[in-house]
């Protein structure tokens, strides 16, 4: 019976120390994954389970990390992407309407029509609710609720309380005595050829120039079709480098930025304080949160060596990058940097998601610095090589910055371009490229003037 109840103690014991085991395992792969606002979380949840931990906040962000460059946000636009152009400010939609709602003479009815067509607006400020929808929910007339709206249509900012971008458009072209003649006109009745610059249609239509639909598209890109998000009351997300790139002479030094990660600090004040009361049930405890404040020193430190050796093999492998401005990113996989590092490539990924580093040319996402290849043709005065497809939409972003407007690049004139500094991409793949940049077709960019 007692060796029966020894096997099964120890088996207990085992299996005990394998989940712990698992536990713990599955922690340190989350930190290392964690970004540093999600580690601070994590670590002040663990703080509050476990009396023994003291959490020391990092040095608070600061605006100078703001600027962040990713090799997904490059847009590649101009004004003629008016749709996606938005202000800033603090205050709350709903706030300001109701605000300029104070200075109206109006019914309760006519009050709590317009509250509940103020709450039925979304973000951008346009109406999400039918008008007869709120008429059926409020026990009114379809036409008391036109009516409501229409006032709250000419509250600021213009534009608020429209049911689709059109309607935003022409809501604030009513108020412009700026507004080019036809204005209304061409929004009103050739909204979709106008958004996809189908101007020589337009001017067909109405018996215009294409030059005055071009000075309408010029005063429509002043407009701003999102007229709610200006009072979007989210605050700016500050990014904090969780790696500074330092430059001494013509070496790089990577270096992790313990200033802003949080730090443990054992209480043991309290440990002795509790150590002193000599109960076993004290002392498994003490010893259970004194591990796991062990482990998870170790698991930080860790986290701050991987991502400090991966960040020490991107700046080996695009050295060039971060020594010479106007340089091209080298192609970059996360399974060259695993081999390197001796690590698995989802340990590289882990270490890389969420994580930035701050250069002399700004701060950057780790993913930033990998990308595909494509073939370089070799030449007399060249080897063959690679070149990583960041570097391909760097050289499309510039090719369309500086093209005429008035003649603007096809993608097979750009893939000649590319072709003669011996780099070979298919049209398919320019298409592809100017789609992530948000770059529209060449004949959505043609001016006529």
């Amino acid at each position: 019976m007692r060796l029966e109840s020894n096997f099964v103690q120890k088996q207990q014991q085992t299996q005990s120390m394998k989940l712990a085991m698992t536990q713990q395992l599955s922690q340190s792969i989350a930190m290392l994954q964690f970004n540093m606002e999600d580690l601070t979380a994590f670590l002040e949840e663990k703080a509050l389970e476990n009396p023994l931990i003291e959490i020391v906040p990092g040095v608070d962000m600061a605006p100078d990390y703001t600027t962040i460059r990713k090799n997904n946000n490059a847009t590649g636009t101009d004004a003629t992407d008016w749709l996606e152009q938005i202000a800033d400010t603090t205050m709350t939609l709903a706030d300001a309407l109701k605000e300029q709602m104070q200075f109206l003479d109006m019914t309760s009815q006519q009050k709590l029509i317009l509250l509940f067509l103020i709450e039925s607006l979304d973000d951008n400020g346009y109406l999400q609710t039918d008008v007869d929808v709120v008429a059926s929910a409020l026990l009114a007339s379809e036409g008391d609720v036109l009516e409501m709206l229409e006032v709250l249509q000419g509250f600021e900012p213009a534009g608020v309380g429209a049911r689709d971008a059109k309607e935003c458009i022409l809501l604030q072209i009513e108020r412009k005595e700026d507004a080019p003649l036809h204005a209304y006109d061409v929004i009103r009745d050739y909204f979709e050829d106008f958004a996809n610059k189908r101007w020589k249609r337009i001017a067909d239509g109405l018996g215009m120039n294409v030059l005055a639909i071009q000075d309408i598209a010029d005063f429509v890109v002043t407009l701003n079709p999102k007229p709610g998000a200006e009072f979007e009351s989210d605050q700016v997300q500050y990014v904090v480098p969780d790696l500074i790139l330092h430059h001494v002479g013509n070496e790089l030094q990577v270096s992790v930025a313990k200033q802003f990660l949080p730090r443990m600090q054992f209480q043991e004040a309290y440990f002795q304080m509790m150590q002193a009361t000599q109960e076993k049930d004290v002392a498994a405890f003490l010893k259970d949160k004194a591990g796991e404040f062990d482990w998870l020193k170790k698991g930080l430190e860790q986290r701050e060596s991987t991502i400090g050796r991966v960040g020490e093999a991107i700046v080996r492998h695009q050295k060039d990058f971060f020594l010479h401005e106007g340089k091209h990113l080298q192609p970059l996989t996360l399974k060259e940097i695993a081999e390197e590092i001796d690590v698995h490539e989802s340990t590289v990924s882990r270490a890389v998601n969420g994580k930035y580093m701050e250069t002399a040319h700004g701060v950057y996402e780790l993913k930033y610095f990998f990308s595909s290849s494509l073939t370089k043709k070799a030449t007399e005065e060249s080897d063959a090589g690679d070149v990583s497809s960041q570097s391909i939409k760097n050289l499309i972003q510039q090719f369309v910055s500086n093209e005429n407007k008035l003649k603007p690049l096809s993608d097979q004139k750009i893939v000649e371009m590319l072709d003669e500094q011996d780099i070979q991409v298919s049209r398919r793949a320019i298409a592809k490229y100017r789609g992530e940049l948000n770059i529209p077709s060449s004949s959505k960019r043609k001016r006529f003037a």
